[in-house]
């Protein structure tokens, strides 16, 4: 009886992809300039966030909906931490190669160019997000005391489900709506209102968990709020809401990437049809 030999060609792209992140990552590295500013910029945000919030809850009180001041400010933290998980840059990417028309090129190489873009903005983002995570959570454990509620290995489980969940989603939604630009030269206008959307959703200043409970629940089924549901991660129901946080980052990670994929046919056909 024969035995079936693993598929070789799928070591390979795995293999392929993961250089592509490999070579991404080491390039930012290499040439740390954007890093700097992460160094500067997002430990700056915090303090600025913690003076604030630690002033607004004196004032009104020690907790709103059961939310403290030090939750507060590790959910907005996490958020700006997760920023760097996030694909928006591949938006620009995307966008601007469609503009030069270099795209058309590009989809005769021996990869999936989408797969592609995806892996080298994954290597891309990860430096800073290593080097924000390192720099903010000393930080905070310093001027908060320590972590706002205990850090069990359910929560942290379910939270890393979360952030892998919403960087698929993030991902998603920018890839989504760079194809556009197929059609109309430039889809600037729609990285506005996603990018805006996921801020006010995400908890970008004011925590979802503090805004009414109508608001919560649309900012919870919408994909905008799906990227960044890994900053509840502090909040007291967190626990019991995670599965549910969960399924809905599988549904919209389904369902926006088979718009992506029928988006992307769809390009390619025009392209071709352009004689690309």
């Amino acid at each position: 009886m024969k035995t079936k030999k693993p598929n070789k060609n799928l070591f390979f792209l795995i293999k392929k992809y993961l250089s592509i992140l490999n070579f991404s990552f080491r390039e930012v590295v290499y040439y740390p300039q954007k890093l700097q500013s992460t160094v500067i910029i997002v430990p700056f945000r915090i303090m600025v966030l913690l003076a604030v919030y630690t002033y607004t809850f004196n004032y009104v009180g020690k907790t709103v909906n059961g939310i403290n001041a030090s939750i507060a400010v590790w959910s907005i933290a996490i958020y700006y931490i997760l920023l760097f998980a996030q694909f928006r840059g591949i938006f620009k990417t995307i966008n601007d190669e469609i503009k030069r028309g270099s795209i058309e090129t590009q989809l005769n190489k021996p990869y999936n160019y989408l797969v592609y873009k995806f892996w080298e903005h994954l290597g891309k983002g990860l430096p800073s997000f290593i080097i924000s995570f390192v720099i903010v959570i000393p930080l905070l454990l310093f001027f908060t005391k320590g972590l706002p509620i205990d850090l069990s290995i359910e929560r942290l489980f379910a939270s890393v489900i979360l952030i892998v969940g919403g960087s698929l989603v993030s991902a998603a939604l920018y890839i989504l709506i760079s194809l556009p630009a197929l059609w109309i030269d430039d889809a600037q206008p729609f990285f506005w209102v996603v990018d805006k959307s996921i801020l006010i959703f995400g908890g970008a200043y004011i925590p979802v968990a503090l805004l009414p409970q109508s608001f919560q629940n649309l900012a919870n089924l919408t994909p905008f709020g799906a990227p960044m549901f890994a900053t509840q991660m502090f909040n007291p129901s967190f626990i019991d809401n995670w599965l549910t946080l969960v399924l809905i980052q599988l549904c919209w990670t389904i369902v926006l990437f088979a718009f992506v994929a029928f988006l992307f046919m769809k390009a390619k056909e025009r392209l071709s049809v352009n004689g690309g």
